[in-house]
Order: C-alpha cells, then structure tokens, then sequence
C-alpha cells in the first residue's frame, strides 16, 4: 500500500503541475510577471474572478430552470434573473477593469491620496533609515533618488492591483449590476418565452399588466368607496333611557 502512494502522487499530482508548468501559458504568465507587468497580474486577477462567475452563471441558470420547487410560472423570471446577474457581473467587472486600470486614472489617483505623503514624511523615514549606508549620506544623491522612486513606483503598481479588483468586485459586482439586473430580467423573461413559443409554432404570449386605468376596475373601486359604511348601532341602557323620560315629565310640569 505505501509503495503504491508515489505512484499515485505521481500520476494525479507531479504529471498535471508538471505538464502545466512547462506550457506554453505557464511560460508566458512565468515571463510576465517576472517583468512585473502589473496590468498583466491584475488581469490575471480579474479573469480568475470573471471565470468563476461564468461557471456560477451557468450553474444557476441550469439549477433554476430545473429546480421542482420553484413554480412553473415564475421558474423561468428566476432563471432569467441569473442569467442577466452573471452577464452583467461578467461585462461590468471587465469594463470597471479597464477604466481603473488604465495609467492615466493611476498615477492621478495615487498622487491625489499618497503623492503629498510620499514626497515629504515617507521619504524623511526612509532617509533615517538608510542614513547611515554608503552611497545615502546626501538625501538629495542619485542613488537615493533612485532607490526612493523605486519603492515609490512598487507601492504604486500595489496601489494599482487593489483598486482594479476593488472597483471591478465591489463598484461593479456588488453596486452597479442590482440596479441594473431586476428591470433587465423582464426583458430576457419576455424573450425567452417569446423563444420557446416561436419553437413550438404558438402566438407569442402577451404579459398581462395591472392597469389601474382599466375601466371595470375603476368601476369596482368607485363601486366599493361609493357604499356608505355601517355605524355601529347606538346601544342604550334602559336605565339612561328611564332617566331621559323622567326628566322630560318633569320639565313638563313647569311649562307655562
């Protein structure tokens, strides 16, 4: 049995990381990032995220359209519903990618968050650090500079990453897509019964509206706002009732 464990580790494991990393996609993502193509990385990153969506959208939309316990009228509205989320999650996470990413919008964002404070506490830190190394003794030398818009431009290619993810995940998954999914999903619901109806030679189906303008319902609210409402029947107690009498008999005693 442990003589057969290698094997297996060999065949399942060591084989597919091995064929993997020697082609040609591995080579050219090895290459990359070893240039520190940041917006290579960051789409690196996208595209894993946009992949997973892809198969949750197919998955859904498959698991809706099948699914016993959703009733039939409504099966295909949620199955539309999921197929409108993942193609937008999909296009607005790529079109936030691409706006975010760009250079141009980086270098302006970082210089307007971080630029003041590069240029003065951090480089100050980072000079008392390295104060006492040959080659730093002058804040203002070439090798400082240097080594300082070095460290600069890292941070700001990891400031870069972030906001790419963080604006194609969070502004476009999370906050663009369900003010946008709900009223699209009518449109694909309508389409895709207009589709099914085209294959099977029936009239297209026209969705029923609730109209309020519709004269049999007004009729029926102005019928039922019209009917006056019951009061209640004024209950006395006969004793009250005895009293009222007296007092009338004896208010008539001394009327002239």
């Amino acid at each position: 049995m442990s003589n057969n464990i290698p094997r297996v580790l060999s065949t399942l494991v060591y084989r597919p990381i091995s064929w993997f990393a020697n082609s040609k996609v591995a080579r050219k993502a090895g290459n990359e990032v070893y240039a520190n193509n940041r917006r290579y990385i960051d789409g690196l990153g996208v595209a894993s995220i946009i992949a997973k969506d892809g198969l949750g959208c197919y998955l859904y939309v498959t698991q809706s359209l099948n699914n016993k316990d959703i009733p039939d009228d409504k099966r295909k509205f949620v199955a539309s519903l999921d197929l409108t989320n993942g193609v937008l999650m999909i296009l607005l996470q790529l079109a936030m990618f691409f706006t975010v990413s760009n250079k141009v919008c980086q270098t302006k964002m970082f210089d307007k968050f971080f630029g003041k404070l590069f240029d003065r506490p951090v480089r100050k830190a980072y000079y008392k650090l390295v104060q006492n190394q040959p080659g730093f003794e002058d804040i203002n030398g070439m090798k400082f500079n240097k080594e300082f818009k070095k460290i600069r431009s890292n941070v700001k290619d990891a400031f870069g990453g972030l906001t790419s993810l963080a604006a194609a995940t969070i502004v476009g998954k999370r906050m663009l897509v369900p003010l946008i999914a709900t009223p699209l999903a009518d449109k694909v619901e309508k389409k895709m019964t207009e589709r099914e109806a085209k294959k099977k030679g029936l009239p297209a189906p026209q969705t029923a509206k609730n109209d309020k303008s519709n004269p049999a319902m007004k009729g029926k609210e102005n019928t039922q706002e019209s009917q006056p409402t019951s009061e209640p029947a004024k209950i006395q107690n006969p004793q009250f009732a005895n009293m009222n009498n007296m007092n009338s008999n004896l208010l008539a005693k001394y009327k002239k």
